[in-house]
């Protein structure tokens, strides 16, 4: 229920008194800290940045996972250090955007493994009491925030992130409590408000005689709100559909750098979104493809390729499409990891079947000999057995070697020689050692990006992949599925560290008539035409929003909202309006080579529709676009008598104005597509 603000003070004070029965044992080492930290800055002691940095509990927050591991802080301890020092230095926005952007730094240097938000976020609560609160969960945070804005009509701004809410929302409760009340008992007291009121209540800590503090579960993927796993983008042309892309995947991939990007410029914004965005597409996490009516499966997912050996024979190799070496890079976490074990085992198996072997031992120091077998398992002949014959040998499949890469714990058969065979890969064909963490919930995440998604034939491309995509049945989901791939006869599973993103051209075809089985997969996000982006954009008189407004309102009555034209046709127009003669010159070239073939595309060559949209048949005659041709030609002599009437019904009698006619460099012209009546003599004159 709503209350009045004036219910706030004794609702935390209320609050607060019951800290202790929560939890008696936390407030104490909270203190201590906090006393410890001013104490010393900025000068702290190694043991004030291990506590800050390190410790998974150290009396103010807590970490359930996320945290540093001990080689990396040792490793870090000095540049922690200088950050901590500089967090010291003030608690504003622009010394957080500091912060967080030399964290940023740090990892991109190699010198931290992630940007640790809930960590940094912990030093300035540590640092700051009163102004910053200890919930560092930046999802637990904004329900707090959320419920006391909404709960008290506090009138807080809903559109900040972590660090501003905190210091509105700190802020309007010391106002309202008074100089008096500790911020430590008013910190605890916001995480017991969540415990208590806010959190679902089958999913509430327990609270006994242990200290409970807040908790960090996600770390960076909390930075931002989730996205849909998969999105497509609509709309009709030029509306921004491919532009949007960009932030959407720098939002999937890296949400904590996406947040900070938040409140620039957009002309900055943009700048640095596409600078990470560049970086993720060299680090394979990002991937293009567009989609057409000739590409298939084998393209997508997997097929045959033939490739000629040195002999001069034809060999046909199973090749995985651009989709399963995302899918298969996802599951690791890391780029390129899959492919550098499927090149590595490809050479092995290249070399045995020229009908070479190779002795290896097992981790019991047992030899074994290894031999080709077939395309899907090598042949594995022990050197001691208590079989006489061995026949063909025991199998060791590549699936097997495959899923001990990925989990080392994972139970396969012939484990013994699986997992020596992978170390002879590691050792001698230049297999990178698996990479830490890589099966762990904290995997990068990875986003596939394909353009005019309506375009394929979602069937023939998708397969029986189509199922898999769902999130809900992605691998690591309590109803996740794999299939069984026809080509290679391994399994597969899509994981749900990875993200799809569409852009649909509803002009090119209509949502209605996409395909049902992706439709109903896919969240969709409508990209419409938005005047906004061309506000205040006057060229030469003519009014650019109100001009692209109008000749939307008379496409979609003359056809549907679907073939309406996008904003982007006129940004050129936008960026050049500080030199008036050039943004006029590109607007009469983006109105001849642009927007005028393809409203003859969407009327199929109907003149007379065309020259309503333009509003040529309001217009005189010298200032219309598209005219009649009476004056070419004789039609009388061509068609007869009755011939000349019948032109007008099927819109031969009528032609665009050629590039030389004046009627392009005249802003009346222009002018009068949106307001018929200027420039034309009042009645009476």
């Amino acid at each position: 229920m709503v209350q009045d603000p004036s219910a706030l003070a004794p609702f935390f004070r209320s609050h607060i008194a019951k800290n202790h029965q929560y939890s008696p044992s936390w407030g104490e080492p909270y203190r201590q800290l906090v006393e410890q930290i001013q104490a010393e800055k900025p000068n702290f002691s190694a043991d004030t940045i291990r506590k800050i940095w390190y410790e998974r509990n150290n009396g103010i927050s807590s970490l359930k996972q996320g945290g540093m591991s001990l080689v990396e802080f040792e490793y870090a301890q000095k540049q922690l250090l200088a950050l901590t020092r500089q967090i010291a230095e003030g608690c504003t926005q622009e010394n957080y955007d500091r912060v967080t952007n030399r964290l940023q730094k740090l990892k991109e240097e190699g010198t931290l493994n992630k940007v640790y938000w809930a960590l940094c976020h912990r030093a300035f609560a540590a640092i700051y009491p009163s102004q910053i609160t200890n919930v560092v969960n930046i999802s637990n945070f904004f329900s707090i925030y959320n419920y006391c804005n909404n709960h008290f009509q506090l009138g807080l701004s809903e559109d900040q992130q972590w660090f501003a809410r905190n210091l509105d929302l700190k802020k309007a409760l010391h106002s309202a409590l008074g100089d008096d009340i500790d911020p430590i008992e008013l910190n605890m007291s916001l995480w017991h408000l969540y415990n208590q009121l806010i959190k679902k209540k089958n999913d509430i800590t327990s609270i006994g005689s242990e200290t409970v503090l807040p908790e960090d579960e996600q770390d960076e993927e909390v930075a931002t709100p989730l996205l849909p796993k998969n999105t497509i983008l609509y709309g009709p042309p030029g509306t921004g559909k491919t532009y949007r892309t960009i932030d959407l995947a720098v939002r999937a991939c890296e949400p904590g750098a996406y947040s900070l990007q938040e409140g620039k410029e957009e002309g900055e914004k943009r700048r640095e979104l596409k600078k990470i965005y560049d970086r993720l597409v060299a680090e394979k996490r990002v991937r293009f493809i567009t989609f057409h009516q000739s590409f298939g499966y084998e393209e997508f997912i997997e097929g045959l390729r033939a490739e000629t050996t040195d002999d001069g024979n034809v060999r046909y190799d199973i090749k995985s499409g651009i989709f399963k070496q995302i899918c298969e890079d996802a599951a690791f976490g890391h780029a390129g990891v899959q492919q550098e074990l499927d090149d590595a085992l490809a050479r092995l198996q290249e070399r045995l079947a020229e009908g070479g072997n190779i002795t290896l031992e097992t981790q019991q120091g047992k030899a074994f000999q290894l031999a080709y077998k077939n395309q899907a398992a090598f042949g594995i002949f022990p050197s001691q057995s208590k079989k006489e014959d061995l026949g063909q040998g025991y199998n060791a499949y590549l699936k097997n070697i495959n899923e001990v890469y990925q989990n080392p714990q994972a139970k396969v058969h012939n484990p013994s020689y699986v997992r020596s065979i992978l170390n002879y890969l590691i050792k001698h064909e230049g297999l990178s050692p698996r990479p830490q963490g890589s099966n762990s919930e904290k995997r990068q995440n990875y986003v596939l990006i394909i353009d005019e998604i309506n375009r394929g034939n979602i069937s023939k491309i998708f397969g029986e992949l189509i199922t898999l995509i769902e999130t809900s049945k992605r691998a690591g989901e309590p109803e996740a599925l794999s299939v069984m791939l026809p080509y290679s006869a391994t399994p597969f599973s899509v994981p749900n560290n990875l993200y799809l993103i569409g852009t649909m051209n509803t002009a090119d075809r209509s949502l209605t008539a996409l395909d049902t089985a992706l439709r109903r997969r896919f969240e969709f996000e409508a990209m419409l035409p938005d005047i906004e982006v061309l506000k205040d954009t006057v060229v030469k008189g003519i009014d650019l929003p109100r001009l692209l407004q109008t000749l939307n309102d008379r496409i979609q009555v003359l056809y549907d909202r679907e073939h309406t034209l996008g904003h982007a046709f006129f940004i050129p127009v936008v960026q050049a309006k500080d030199d008036e003669d050039m943004a006029f010159e590109r607007l009469k070239r983006i109105m001849r080579n642009k927007v005028l073939p393809l409203l003859e595309e969407y009327f199929y060559n109907d003149w007379q529709k065309i020259r309503m949209v333009l509003g040529d048949n309001q217009k005189n005659t010298h200032l219309q676009f598209v005219r009649e041709a009476k004056d070419q030609v004789e039609f009388a002599d061509l068609f007869g008598s009755n011939g000349t009437d019948e032109l007008h019904d099927i819109g031969a009698s009528f032609h665009l104005a050629p590039e030389k006619d004046d009627v392009w460099d005249t802003p009346l012209a222009w002018q009068q597509i949106y307001e018929p009546s200027k420039g034309m003599p009042e009645s009476g004159e």
